[in-house]
């Protein structure tokens, strides 16, 4: 036995693997057991049918799982162009250069209202 061990050491496993006879009866009870396996599994899959009954909350949740399929299929908005941003920053630039230090433009918004984009021109 411990022969036997040294020897499958020594080798590979892919060459122990290819050098190890199969027999036709070994291949048909593996073939037995793997569809003994797939009839256990189809079972136990029957047994644990799970069915939704109707609800408020499932209905529910159906309407909002509807509405949010619909807003990923519409098409996004297109944004502003890079020009249009480019030109937004440097009159915003522009007006903090020029504004006085009691002025009207802040650097920084107190709230996030307001804070939209605006093209000029």
């Amino acid at each position: 036995m411990v022969e036997m061990l040294g020897a499958v050491e020594a080798k590979s496993w892919g060459s122990w693997i290819t050098d190890t006879p199969v027999t036709s009866y070994q291949l048909i009870l593996a073939a037995g057991g793997l569809l003994a396996v797939a009839a256990v599994l189809l079972w136990v899959q029957r047994r644990a049918h799970v069915a939704l009954e109707s609800s408020n909350v499932s209905d529910e949740l159906m309407i909002y799982l509807a509405r949010i399929a619909n807003a990923l299929e519409r098409p996004l908005p297109q944004g502003p162009s890079s020009d249009d941003v480019t030109r937004e920053v440097l009159r915003r630039l522009e007006q903090m250069a020029n504004a006085k230090p009691n002025g009207k433009v802040r650097e920084m918004p107190q709230s996030m209202f307001g804070r939209e984009f605006h093209v000029y021109g």
